[in-house]
């Protein structure tokens, strides 16, 4: 694999992944990515001041967010798909 180089910095191709709002997925997630030696980096997105006090529902949780290298993303897709796949499921069901 060649190293991308543009001047004297260095280059951080990290790019969102997935977001996901409950733990369970997180931790299924995790262990997938670590199983296949993926490096992988969770953000969790803060609320903003008005959803703090506003127009929130007891049930949202906070998002997290999961980074890895742009190069690792095809991979990753199909190694998560099952796991994505359920969660997007559950949420359709939710809103019915």
């Amino acid at each position: 694999m060649e190293k991308k180089t543009f001047g004297s910095g260095p280059v951080n191709n990290e790019v969102d992944f997935c977001r996901v709002y409950d733990l369970e997925t997180k931790k299924k997630i995790e262990k997938i990515l670590l199983d296949n030696r993926i490096s992988y980096c969770c953000h969790f997105e803060d609320k903003g001041f008005l959803q703090k006090f506003f127009f929130t529902k007891p049930s949202q949780n906070t998002a997290c967010i999961f980074r890895i290298h742009d190069e690792e993303v095809p991979r990753a897709k199909k190694l998560v798909r099952s796991v994505l796949g359920d969660s997007k499921r559950k949420r359709k069901e939710r809103r019915r």
